[in-house]
């Protein structure tokens, strides 16, 4: 089991951006502790983790199909092992939700079996498996707004626009794999509806997060920080929205879902800092 291959399949940019939502809703929720932040910050990376290497199990046929070298597709980490390695890291990651309370531990379990299931069967169902990866990319503000006695407004708005922004990610990657999915018979909206429907879908939704994102700042939000950190991710998201709103070849997609990932950990960002002020 090499090391590169443990990274790769395990996407630990992905995770950190995942436990570091979970601290963002814990420090806007309102707790400060630095043990239960860590603990959550902990959940958060290894369930995705997990996610991670689940999805890449059961994603082997079509990552051939997709000429994507990815370890399993390589043989640099056999099925097996990966296997180990999604157990361990679920494991690992209960255990830490456990720390902080009933509560999360159910919140970790919901999220660690909507991967699976994800992976495993909601996949093949197109617009609905990406929903559930939306929702999956949400839920860890949810959850560390429960760690920190939720600030329900700007938890609202952290989970609000990771899920859309997410959704909005998810169809673009189904873009960018409308030709393997169809030869797997996933039936993904762009295999069904097409690429141009697709593009205006993900581009639309991202034009309905940005103004939610302001919904602090009209209920009262006076914060330089928060304004400027929007603002800025907000611009990007835009710019992108025009573009997606154009795209027609599905390897221009997958370009663009990794750019996307950069307004969001500028939102990210902005979030946590926020928190920090409100203290």
């Amino acid at each position: 089991m090499r090391s590169r291959a443990l990274i790769e399949i395990l996407r630990p940019v992905n995770d950190v951006m995942i436990g570091i939502a979970v601290i963002a809703g814990y420090l806007v929720g309102g707790g400060r502790a630095p043990l239960p932040a860590l603990e959550g910050f902990l959940t958060g990376f290894l369930i995705s983790g997990y996610s991670m290497v689940i999805n890449d199990i059961f994603d082997v046929r079509v990552d051939i199909l997709n000429r994507r070298m990815r370890p399993l597709v390589r043989g640099d980490l056999s099925i097996g092992g990966a296997w180990a390695l999604a157990l361990s890291t679920l494991a690992l990651g209960m255990v830490t939700s456990a720390l902080t309370g009933m509560a999360t531990l159910v919140i970790a379990a919901i999220f660690a079996a909507l991967a699976f299931l994800y992976s495993a069967k909601l996949k093949m169902m197109g617009l609905a498996g990406n929903i559930v990866v939306a929702l999956s990319m949400a839920i860890p503000f949810l959850y560390g707004g429960v760690m920190g006695g939720i600030n329900y407004l700007l938890v609202f708005v952290m989970f609000s626009t990771s899920f859309l922004t997410g959704l909005s990610r998810e169809v673009l990657k189904a873009i960018a794999d409308v030709k393997g999915d169809a030869a797997s018979g996933i039936r993904s909206l762009p295999a069904t509806a097409g690429v141009e429907v697709s593009a205006v879908l993900s581009a639309a939704l991202i034009a309905l997060a940005v103004p939610i994102a302001y919904i602090p700042v009209i209920a009262g939000l006076r914060s330089p920080w928060y304004v400027s950190g929007v603002s800025i991710a907000s611009l990007i998201f835009i710019l992108m929205a025009i573009d997606i709103s154009k795209l027609r070849d599905p390897q221009r997609a997958y370009v663009m879902k990794k750019r996307m990932l950069i307004p969001m950990a500028i939102g990210l960002i902005t979030y946590v800092v926020q928190g920090l002020l409100l203290a």
